[in-house]
């Protein structure tokens, strides 16, 4: 009964973690997983955490680049990528570059979208 019990909390768990938004995963356990994954290559695509991590990223780039587009629209970007950048994208590898940047410490009181948002600014700060 109580293996029962404490594989179920597992599963609720691993499901509950699995769906989290940007907001609700924190940046230095995102960003622990993101470099095992991008270390291991193609391998990645067959991890369990590839296909969450990679939603959740994909939702912290839209929170960040919905609050850009707002700041743009009152003249005040948040963060200013060229266009040349726009067009060229970002790999998995920039990402987690991107979100190295930011000291370990910063990224250990952050969610996922705050590190990010962070990240993104000190990338492509506005002159």
């Amino acid at each position: 009964m109580y293996r029962h019990i404490l594989g179920g909390i597992a599963a609720l768990t691993f499901a509950t973690s699995a769906q989290a938004g940007p907001a609700d995963v924190n940046a230095q356990a995102f960003y622990v997983d993101a470099v095992e994954l991008v270390d291991k290559g193609m391998g990645a695509l067959f991890d369990k955490r590839t296909k969450p991590r990679m939603a959740q990223l994909k939702a912290a780039g839209q929170l960040a680049r919905e609050e850009n587009e707002a700041g743009k629209a009152k003249g005040k970007p948040v963060y200013c990528v060229s266009e040349a950048e726009r067009k060229k994208g970002l790999d998995a590898k920039s990402a987690v570059r991107i979100l190295g940047a930011l000291p370990e410490s910063d990224r250990r009181k952050m969610t996922l979208a705050q590190a990010w948002r962070a990240a993104l600014i000190r990338e492509y700060p506005c002159r």
